[in-house]
């Protein structure tokens, strides 16, 4: 089965694909003056051409939350690589879920997954023995609350390590193509058969101004 996965993550682009027993990981700058929407569609076919184009059977790509930027190219790409091979199975789950992934491969403690929300806030999500908690939003107060009341808790987030003294030796430092980490996810977990990681639609910790109306206001939303 040949396996196309990709991410977006701040200003680098992840690749990876799979053909029967060979993986190809590869990975991406983005050098001033680009943007994610102009270099994530030729980084994925310069990959996919050195494989000599094979037809693609799963495809997968996060779903959010995260950058605003980062998710709508990530998907518009998938939704486009979807219609170009419309046998192709999907597999799209959370940010969270990748990047839990990357830090439990270097740890078995509990581990908090942060994404920055833009707002002086964090969206976080824990995850212990591979099992996720609901997610919510964060300050930094409430963050070092929980690692008080957490001593053995790692952090793992889409953002370089901030100063903070209460992140000291908590925080995961991962080098992984993080393509690569959700091909490996999909193999050992049962999200696989989740149906809402078989579907290329945004997930929002809670619905963006421009689609919020009526009884849906300050609603939580996942998709």
């Amino acid at each position: 089965m040949v396996i196309l996965s990709f991410y977006l993550e701040q200003n680098e682009c992840f690749v990876s694909l799979e053909t029967g027993h060979r993986r190809v990981n590869d990975s991406l700058k983005i050098e001033a003056g680009q943007t994610q929407g102009m270099v994530l569609v030729p980084f994925i076919e310069k990959v996919w051409k050195g494989a000599c184009a094979p037809p693609i059977a799963l495809l997968m790509a996060p779903k959010g939350p995260g950058a605003f930027t980062n998710i709508r190219v990530t998907l518009a790409t998938a939704q486009g690589l979807s219609l170009a091979f419309p046998e192709a199975h999907i597999f799209s789950p959370t940010n969270f879920d990748v990047l839990a992934h990357a830090a439990q491969m270097q740890t078995k403690d509990p581990v908090i997954v942060l994404i920055d929300s833009k707002k002086g806030s964090f969206y976080g999500q824990v995850f212990k023995e591979c099992l996720g908690e609901p997610p919510g939003e964060y300050t930094f107060h409430q963050l070092r609350d929980l690692l008080k009341a957490h001593p053995d808790m790692k952090v793992i987030s889409d953002y370089p390590s901030p100063n903070e003294i209460f992140f000291e030796d908590r925080w995961i430092s991962h080098n992984e193509n993080l393509a690569a980490c959700q091909i490996d996810l999909y193999n050992i977990s049962a999200l696989k058969n989740a149906p809402e990681c078989e579907t290329f639609e945004p997930y929002y910790l809670y619905l963006p101004d421009y689609v919020k109306s009526g009884k849906h206001k300050n609603t939580t939303y996942f998709s």
